[in-house]
């Protein structure tokens, strides 16, 4: 079939199974070889060519086996007996192979797979592809291999291995989260147990909630009060009833109040537009008086009280690519005169300013702090402390020393206001507000709610709590913290926050 031509018959006819036909050149024959005798049972006759498992000349066109071609030269048949063939390579999808498989045999190089998996010798075959005739006579017919059985098994070992590294995968995931958990105890929300036992909850810190109705742009304590400023309005809140004391409205025309400071005898409120310092009695809850400022207010506007002075930081534009370069103004009001007395420039943009009776430490968007002497009316001391983001809050002064917020480190700077140098860099994480009072250093941080220890220089306790991580301000007077969000301020009991 196909135009191509069967093997020849006779002596000539090549062995089976080689590429190409061409079979191996022969060799001498063993010594203790003994040809088949005619006749001998297990000899095939040159015409049972439809046995099963054998394949005859008329059985080219069968697929999966080759026929030798035209022009293949024909095998030397001559000798009789030939050494063992190497095994053959089974085609996928292909017939069995020619070579018959003795059961027992044992195992070898050049043997093939049985198919339970064990190997097997082949036998010699003669000229003719077939076995002689003894070995013929002791050998029983297997099933032949099924065709893609072994890929399929494959395909199940590969299957078997994926699933069980996916389980493994699963367990070591597992086994992370559970090592990753927070330990019992550390929450405020949830009462964790453990072996049946209840592990105690840290009570929340915060003790009241007091609505502000609207937006806060500010917060300070003193005078017996927290003040926190809105959009057109100063709001009282008493901390003995944790409730509302007082409304005072700042009417300007084009802005509302921008910042609020308590100090020199009342409660101070700039206003941006047009640029006023009001002033508000705390006995009273009135205003009593406007100072104008001159030009309209710009920028960051902060402002800080201490003695018989008021400080406005103000003003401060910074061009893109330089932070902090375009320099801004600070201003120095005289409550008693009611006017300006200096309008300073400074040399970057001012983010904060705190106050006391030596003068004015400015905060500045590059990470600078500025002393500005009382006297002299400028700038007598630059410090590299950090990074201030540009918060209202940012800087702080106290009893135990200047206070910075530093949230590109994530710390806490400490500044002695005698030598004028970084005495401290305490980790708190990235915190953006303080606030001061005699024993602690207050802020807000991505931790929550932090309190600094000034006495050993570090972290002394964190409130995690999700509203005091939402906080934007934070207060401080004697016996309360307070914090404000965007609508509410929150009383915190200090005694709550605890290592």
């Amino acid at each position: 079939m196909g135009g191509r031509r069967g093997p020849p018959d006779g002596p000539e006819r090549p062995l089976r199974g080689l590429p190409g036909g061409r079979a191996r050149p022969p060799r001498p024959s063993p010594p203790d070889a003994t040809p088949p005798e005619d006749g001998r049972p297990g000899e095939r006759d040159p015409g049972d060519s439809d046995r099963p498992g054998r394949r005859g000349p008329g059985d080219a066109d069968r697929p999966g086996r080759r026929t030798p071609g035209d022009g293949d030269p024909p095998g030397d048949g001559s000798s009789g007996v030939v050494r063992p063939l190497r095994p053959l390579r089974v085609v996928p999808g292909g017939g069995p192979p020619p070579l018959r498989v003795i059961p027992g045999g044992a195992h070898s190089p050049g043997g093939t797979h049985s198919p339970d998996g064990a190997q097997a010798p082949l036998e010699p075959l003669d000229g003719d592809g077939q076995a002689p005739g003894p070995a013929l006579a002791t050998t029983t017919s297997r099933p032949l291999p099924v065709p893609g059985a072994r890929r399929r098994a494959s395909r199940r070992r590969w299957l078997a291995a994926v699933l069980a590294l996916v389980l493994l995968a699963g367990l070591a995931v597992t086994g992370r989260v559970v090592a990753d958990r927070p330990r019992a105890g550390t929450a405020s929300t949830a009462a964790p147990t453990t072996a049946g036992t209840v592990v105690p909850v840290r009570p929340s810190p915060v003790v009241a909630t007091i609505g502000t109705d609207g937006f806060s742009y500010g917060m300070v304590a003193g005078a017996g009060a927290l003040w926190v400023v809105g959009s057109d309005q100063v709001i009282r809140v008493d901390p003995d009833s944790d409730s509302v004391t007082a409304r005072i409205p700042v009417a300007a025309t084009g802005s509302g109040p921008a910042a609020v400071a308590v100090g020199a005898g009342a409660v101070w409120v700039p206003a941006a537009v047009p640029s006023a310092l009001w002033r508000i009695a705390p006995a009273t809850n009135k205003v009593t008086g406007r100072i104008p400022l001159g030009s309209p207010l710009r920028g960051s506007i902060s402002v800080s009280a201490a003695g018989d002075t008021v400080w406005v930081a103000c003003c401060g534009e910074a061009r893109p690519g330089y932070p902090g370069s375009s320099g801004g103004r600070l201003l120095r009001v005289d409550p008693h005169r009611k006017r300006v007395v200096a309008d300073l420039p400074l040399p970057a943009n001012p983010a904060a300013v705190a106050a006391d009776p030596a003068g004015a430490w400015v905060a500045t968007a590059d990470g600078r702090v500025l002393l500005v002497s009382r006297k002299r009316n400028r700038v007598v001391a630059t410090i590299d402390a950090g990074g201030p983001l540009g918060f209202s809050q940012t800087i702080a002064v106290g009893s135990t020393g200047v206070w910075l917020a530093d949230p590109f480190h994530e710390q806490v700077v400490r500044i002695d206001p005698k030598t004028r140098r970084v005495t401290a860099r305490i980790p708190a994480g990235a915190v953006t507000t303080l606030a001061v009072t005699g024993d602690a250093v207050w802020g807000l941080s991505s931790m929550g709610l932090v309190r600094v220890d000034p006495a050993r220089d570090r972290l002394a306790a964190v409130a995690p709590d999700p509203d005091l991580r939402r906080a934007r301000f934070v207060a401080a007077d004697a016996g309360a913290v307070w914090t404000a969000g965007w609508s509410s301020v929150s009383r915190i009991d200090p005694h709550r926050v605890g290592p």
